[in-house]
């Protein structure tokens, strides 16, 4: 039971939530003693659903982790084509497979991450094991659940924006810098310890996909004069629906954060230039043809910008809001590239874009 109770204590102690599913992974394999333990999560691309690894543990072995901003969607597993997790995903409730995949003889105990009362995707955590879990260990494992449940919901209340839902300026450097390719990764085979503590330090691995990071700003164009001429009230319905528009035209992988009043910041992955123009001029059509109650048709003007591997945040910004600042001074709705208005010699260096303050 004092096990039990350091190793719930060592949960509330996590301050993020890739640290957090490490540390319920150690866990589970100190209370359980399984073969493996994994996490995985749900990202989707419009109605495509499929698994994404978060965290994978086997005894003696340093954590595998893996980062969902760098995984190959296509390689990804269909959630349907996972039967026990798809189960466990919609009823919330725990599930037991007789085998897993590759491991025959094992059995797979899957219990959901989310609660019953959840509203989000959330995600599965798997225990595999010889002969499966007791009921008292069920038990155990609901308890520090729903410890880790707490602690999702305190990272979700500072990360999002009370208003809209989206991501907040806050929880975007770490993003960003999640967001840059690093060169040379440690091996996940290398021997190291497991401490508790340190499960931030451990390697990762990651699924490259070959794409590119883009930053883009958007700005709602004429935002004052809605609020001047029918009230912040209506303003704020405004700013609900651009976010619900800008989460319906981008992919469940792609970041989106309201950065305060009409601005937002979209972090996407995308192939090459034109790839990412083009999903930025879907949402501003989208926006464009929206009817916004009382208010009618509001536009917005959407700056973009590659993500360099030497880049920082402010810097990023600072390039996607001089072309939103373009893009507004030329007659805005409508979508400037950085890149292109710096080929094209369009940029007036001597503009301040409006010194993008991130932190």
């Amino acid at each position: 039971m004092l096990e039990l109770v350091d190793h719930v204590a060592a949960l509330t102690e996590y301050r993020d939530r890739e640290a957090l599913d490490i540390g319920l992974a150690q866990t589970f394999m100190v209370l359980f003693k399984p073969l493996k333990v994994a996490i995985y999560s749900v990202v989707s691309d419009a109605k495509d659903q499929r698994w994404v690894p978060l965290t994978m543990m086997r005894p003696g072995r340093p954590a595998e982790t893996f980062s969902p901003l760098h995984a190959d969607f296509r390689l990804l597993q269909p959630l349907q084509d996972v039967p026990y997790r798809w189960q466990c995903l919609n009823t919330r409730l725990s599930v037991e497979s007789e085998s897993a995949s590759g491991e025959p003889g094992t059995v797979v105990t899957c219990l959901p991450l989310s609660s019953e009362f959840s509203t989000e995707e959330g995600g599965v955590i798997e225990v595999h094991t010889q002969t499966g879990l007791t009921p008292e260990d069920h038990d155990i494992a609901r308890r520090v659940l729903r410890v880790y449940r707490n602690m999702q919901n305190m990272f979700a209340y500072s990360e999002r924006d009370a208003l809209t839902g989206l991501l907040n300026r806050k929880s975007f450097e770490d993003t960003f810098y999640k967001s840059l390719r690093e060169e040379a990764l440690p091996s996940v085979d290398e021997p190291q310890p497991m401490i508790a503590g340190e499960a931030a330090a451990v390697p990762m691995r990651r699924v490259e996909s070959g794409e590119v990071f883009w930053l883009a700003m958007v700005d709602v164009d004429h935002f004052k004069q809605v609020n001047d001429k029918y009230g912040h009230q209506i303003g704020d319905e405004v700013l609900i629906l651009v976010a619900r528009i800008l989460k319906s035209t981008f992919r469940g992988y792609d970041r989106i954060y309201r950065f305060g009043g009409e601005e937002f910041v979209i972090l996407l992955r995308c192939p090459d230039h034109e790839s990412a123009m083009q999903a930025l001029e879907r949402f501003r059509v989208a926006m464009q043809n929206y009817p916004f109650p009382q208010v009618g048709h509001i536009t917005a003007s959407v700056g973009l910008s590659e993500i360099r591997s030497s880049d920082t945040p402010g810097a990023a910004c600072e390039r996607a809001d001089l072309a939103v600042y373009h893009a507004k001074r030329t007659g805005r709705n409508q979508v400037c590239s950085h890149a292109e208005l710096e080929r094209k010699g369009l940029l007036q260096d001597d503009v301040k874009a409006g010194g993008v303050e991130l932190f």
